[in-house]
């Protein structure tokens, strides 16, 4: 069993537990949140509004701080630095940081000095204290077990574009490729009108007031990371690639609108076969879909990029258009999951 632990238990933290609860081959043994209240902390892992109830029993020891699941114990901290809780302690292979607070990079790197074998880094932009970053798909035959021990997942958008980029370039070869991402609101967004200050994400930085605008009202433009995030485990496409990106008043699923000038000529059929060969890989990465589809029908999907088949266009062989649709909660978390098998598997 591949032995887990979790910082943070957000949305993406609570998805992590409930598809590691759900495997044969991983056990969640710690879990580190700021909310000493355990019982809430169940109560938010067996019934979430999006995913509906956990149909599993968690029972809880308040006496020792811990839940069982499967008579599996998992220790239960509420400590505020990370670098302050003994990981080490609980012999685990993989520590997950589902926080989103960037002080934990740096903390990281702590940790693996005392022992605690390798770090994920969870929804992270492009930074440069990871040791790599990966997405499944695009390039992780890249990690190298003796050198990379802080790693990134990468974002969502990126985790889905990166191995559909990867792909049509390596067929057709890319010139220029311009990515709009349509993704639902994030919890630190506004119900109703504030100001931009009023934003509540840890890693806070946008200027632009528009953010600070009602998330369940409005299209928000905004400025997106996705196109650099790309780049980051795609660096052939630096200088090929840009995105924008608005939030929409969804809760789940997020697509990219995809526009790509090609090197090479190629047609919507010959696209579109390639990743249904894809999508019989196995992997986890690639599916077509064939039917006519909207954002909801992908709620929960295990795959990073769902081709929309219906909606692939091509003018004159060289310009294409295509959708691509993921769940931006478990479709990420999955993969950060499957980042865990990889780094546990060569440790």
């Amino acid at each position: 069993m591949i032995r887990i632990g979790i910082n943070g238990f957000g949305r993406i933290g609570r998805a992590i537990t409930r598809i590691i609860l759900q495997s044969d081959d991983c056990e969640l043994v710690v879990i580190n949140e700021l909310d000493p209240d355990i019982k809430n902390l169940v109560y938010l892992l067996k019934h979430d509004s999006i995913y509906g109830r956990f149909h599993k029993e968690v029972t809880i020891d308040m006496e020792n701080r811990s839940i069982s699941f499967n008579g599996r114990k998992i220790k239960i901290y509420s400590i505020s630095k990370t670098d302050e809780i003994p990981w080490e302690d609980h012999d685990i292979d993989v520590l997950i940081d589902a926080t989103g607070v960037n002080a934990n990079v740096k903390a990281s790197h702590h940790l693996i000095k005392r022992g605690v074998p390798k770090v994920i880094i969870t929804h992270s932009p492009p930074i440069s204290d990871v040791d790599i970053t990966l997405v499944m798909g695009a390039n992780e035959s890249h990690y190298n077990p003796k050198q990379h021990h802080v790693v990134s997942s990468s974002i969502c958008d990126a985790t889905a574009i990166a191995p559909l980029l990867f792909e049509i370039n390596n067929i057709w070869g890319i010139d220029a490729c311009f990515v709009t991402t349509l993704h639902p609101w994030l919890s630190y967004q506004n119900l109703l009108d504030g100001s931009v200050g009023s934003v509540s994400s840890p890693g806070h930085f946008w200027k632009d007031y528009s953010i600070g605008r009602s998330s369940v009202l409005n299209l928000i433009p905004k400025d997106t990371t996705a196109a650099a995030a790309v780049i980051k485990v795609l660096p052939d496409l630096k200088g090929k690639l840009d995105a924008i990106s608005f939030r929409v008043p969804t809760n789940i699923v997020s697509a990219s609108d995809i526009t790509i000038a090609l090197n090479s000529k190629t047609s919507a059929a010959q696209i579109n076969e390639h990743i249904k060969t894809l999508s019989q890989r196995g992997d986890n990465v690639f599916e077509l879909q064939e039917d006519h589809l909207v954002s909801s029908d992908h709620l929960g999907t295990n795959k990073s990029v769902i081709v929309d088949a219906n909606r692939t266009k091509v003018i004159d062989g060289r310009m294409v258009k295509m959708i691509a649709w993921y769940d931006n909660e478990w479709g990420y978390s999955y993969k950060t999951v499957e980042i865990a098998r990889l780094l546990a598997k060569k440790l």
